[in-house]
C-alpha cells in the first residue's frame, strides 16, 4: 500500500511545474479521527494538552510538501497505542517519514516546519544530518517551539519573551498567496542566540498585535542563514497547508470512515486509501489548477464527476449512433 501510495505522490509532484526560488516546504502535523468502537486495535484515548477535551480514535500523522498554491501529501503513519509492542512515539515517525522522503530534482532547497509539538532536538539534528548527506541540494528547518527551552547561558526562552519591550517589536505583513486573499499583519521580533545542543540559530518572536500578552506570543526558531524575522514568518505560515489537507481528507474523502475488520494492517489501509484518492484527483485534474490561484479538493471532485459523466454520454451516443447506421 505505501508503495503505491509514493508512487501516487511522486506522480503528483511531477505534475506541476516548479517554483521560481527552487524551494521545496515539507511539512508534518498530527490530527485524530474519533472512532466509537472501543474493539478498534489502533484505537487510543487521550488529549493533546490539558486545555484540549479526551478523545477516543485513531491518531496519525501527515507529511505534505507544497510550493506556490500546491500542497500534495506524500506520506502518513498511525501512532499506536502506548501498549502496542510496535508503539514510537509521532515525533520517531516524524523523523522516519523525512528521512524517507524523497525531493523532486528541480529542488535546491528544502525547508522542513512543524508546530511545537515536532520542535524538538532530535527532529532539528535529523534535518542538518540530512543536509550534511545530500550533497545536491540544502535542507534547513523552521520549527515552532516550546517556551521551556534554554539557552547556553541557561537562562529560558520564555524569559525572552515576557521581557522584551513592545517597543522593539516591528510591524510586518505577509503578502497572500493566492488572488483574492488578504494580507495578514505580525508584531515581530528576532534575535540570534545560542541554544543548548543546536548552536546559534535565529529565534523570533511573533504575536499579532502591539499590546499582545508575552502568553500569546509564538516562538519560531531557523537555522535559515541570515534570515529575518519577516521571512520566517512568511515561510511558518505556510504550515497552514497541511490542515487544509485535513479538512479535505475528512470532508471530502471521509478519511477514517470506512467499516474495517479488526486487523490493524486494514485500519492502516483505509487512511491511505483516502490519501491515495486525493492523489489521483490532483493527477486526474490537474489542469484545473494554476499558479497563484486559490483551489480545493472538492472543485476537483466536481470537475472529476463531470467529465466522468460527459465521456460515459459520449460514448453511449456514439454506440447508438452505430446501432442506427448498421440497422439502416
Amino acid at each position: 500500500m505505501f508503495l503505491l501510495l509514493h508512487w501516487f505522490a511522486e506522480e503528483a509532484v511531477k505534475s506541476f511545474p516548479p517554483s521560481d526560488d527552487e524551494t521545496v516546504y515539507v511539512i508534518g502535523d498530527g490530527s485524530e479521527k474519533g472512532k466509537q468502537g472501543k474493539k478498534n486495535p489502533l484505537a487510543r484515548k487521550g488529549r493533546k494538552s490539558k486545555s484540549k477535551p479526551w478523545f477516543f480514535g485513531i491518531r496519525f500523522i501527515v507529511l505534505a510538501v507544497c510550493w506556490d498554491v500546491f500542497r500534495i501529501p506524500v506520506d502518513f503513519r498511525i501512532i499506536l497505542p502506548r501498549d502496542h509492542p510496535d508503539y514510537k512515539n509521532e515525533n520517531r515517525l516524524f523523523r522516519e517519514m523525512v528521512e524517507k522522503f524523497r525531493p523532486p530534482e528541480w529542488a535546491k532547497v528544502v525547508i522542513v516546519m512543524g508546530d511545537a509539538a515536532y520542535g524538538s532536538k532530535d527532529n532539528m539534528k535529523a534535518v542538518v544530518k540530512r543536509d550534511r548527506a545530500d550533497r545536491k541540494r540544502r535542507w534547513f528547518f523552521v520549527f515552532a517551539i516550546a517556551r521551556t527551552w534554554k539557552q547556553q547561558n541557561g537562562k529560558s526562552i520564555k524569559n525572552l519573551a515576557r521581557h522584551i519591550a513592545h517597543k522593539f517589536f516591528r510591524r510586518t505583513w505577509i503578502p497572500p498567496l493566492c488572488k483574492g486573499q488578504r494580507r495578514k499583519v505580525f508584531w515581530v521580533y528576532g534575535k540570534v542566540i545560542c541554544l543548548r545542543h543546536l548552536g546559534e540559530v535565529t529565534v523570533v518572536l511573533s504575536k499579532k498585535g502591539p499590546n499582545s500578552s508575552p502568553e500569546k506570543t509564538k516562538i519560531i526558531v531557523t537555522n535559515l542563514p541570515n534570515a529575518t524575522a519577516r521571512q520566517a514568518i512568511s515561510i511558518y505560515r505556510r504550515r497552514w497547508a497541511v490542515e487544509i489537507i485535513f479538512k479535505e481528507l475528512k470532508s471530502g474523502l471521509g478519511l477514517g470512515e470506512h467499516q474495517v475488520t479488526k486487523k490493524e494492517d486494514r485500519t492502516e489501509k483505509s487512511l491511505g486509501v483516502a490519501i491515495i484518492a486525493y492523489l489521483f484527483l490532483l493527477r486526474a485534474c490537474r489542469k484545473e489548477i494554476r499558479q497563484g490561484e486559490s483551489w480545493s479538493i472538492f472543485r476537483l471532485q466536481n470537475s472529476f464527476r463531470l467529465k466522468v459523466i460527459t465521456n460515459h454520454i459520449r460514448h453511449s451516443t456514439k454506440l447508438e449512433i452505430k446501432k442506427l447506421e448498421k440497422a439502416s
